[in-house]
């Protein structure tokens, strides 16, 4: 807990360019851990042979180019990074909301893969991060959705509400623990009637899953999805690499205990 509430302070005060800094530091340990694991060479040689295209999944064909600090740009391009959403979100995207909000969009791979998907949805991108910020807005634009996409560095509740209130909507949330107080019902109402998937943070807010599930009951049908095992032998491209590097590029690199919510609105905005 002590953890994402410090990250979040740090990302309310020191604006812009001490969050490039503290982005900038992340980035770096991030590359070095990819080193000393023996996994930049051969993460590099997928990226060249895939031709920074995502191969499978809900985003097959995006042009995702790796950014520095991106430990799982190749699970990425393999279509394996978060095998275990693929399923659930392709059923969130067949409900064709107008409008997606992505709380800690990152470098855009879902963003950006959403709004190649639903071509008449506007999509919001939102990440602290101003390297992010810049690689989200160049990845929208190798991917000719730059025109639908908005980005803004922070967003709670009450903004959230604002941004979720016309439409039919779908939100993504990733933020370390912050979806404790972003999704409130209290301040941001419209939640009750968008379809949400939420990455869970316990081991920075202990219980914040259950609490979720539980805030979320009345109005959504909720469904827990869990971390899944990674099989290197489903990917072709893995074959031919050493056991030990192939499990390494699918590592997501993950805190225990960490999953996801899918809650599906029973009742939508229109």
């Amino acid at each position: 807990m002590a953890h994402a509430w410090l990250r979040h302070l740090l990302e309310r005060r020191l604006g812009p360019a001490g969050r490039a800094v503290v982005a900038w530091r992340t980035r770096e340990q991030a590359e070095a851990l990819l080193a000393s694991r023996g996994l930049a060479d051969s993460s590099a040689l997928i990226a060249e042979q895939l031709g920074d295209r995502v191969s499978r999944g809900p985003f097959a064909g995006m042009i995702y180019p790796r950014r520095r600090g991106d430990i799982v740009h190749a699970a990425k391009l393999l279509g394996a990074y978060e095998c275990e959403l693929h399923a659930p979100l392709e059923r969130l995207l067949a409900r064709a909301p107008a409008r997606v909000v992505n709380i800690g969009s990152g470098d855009g791979y879902y963003v950006v893969g959403i709004a190649r998907r639903l071509p008449a949805a506007a999509v919001i991108a939102v990440d602290p991060d101003p390297l992010a910020q810049y690689a989200c807005a160049a990845t929208a634009r190798l991917n000719a959705v730059a025109s639908r996409l908005t980005a803004a560095p922070l967003m709670d509740a009450d903004a959230l509400q604002a941004a979720l209130a016309a439409s039919p909507a779908l939100c993504l949330v990733d933020c370390e623990g912050y979806e404790d107080d972003l999704l409130d019902l209290v301040r941001a109402p419209a939640l009750a009637g968008t379809d949400i998937l939420v990455e869970t943070h316990d081991f920075a807010r202990a219980g914040v899953a259950e609490r979720l599930a539980s805030r979320f009951a009345a109005t959504h049908d909720v469904e827990h999805i869990a971390i899944a095992a990674r099989d290197t032998l489903t990917y072709a491209e893995l074959r031919a690499v050493p056991r030990d590097i192939a499990t390494g590029l699918l590592d997501e690199f993950r805190h225990l205990p960490q999953a996801w919510l899918l809650l599906t609105a029973r009742v939508r905005h229109t």
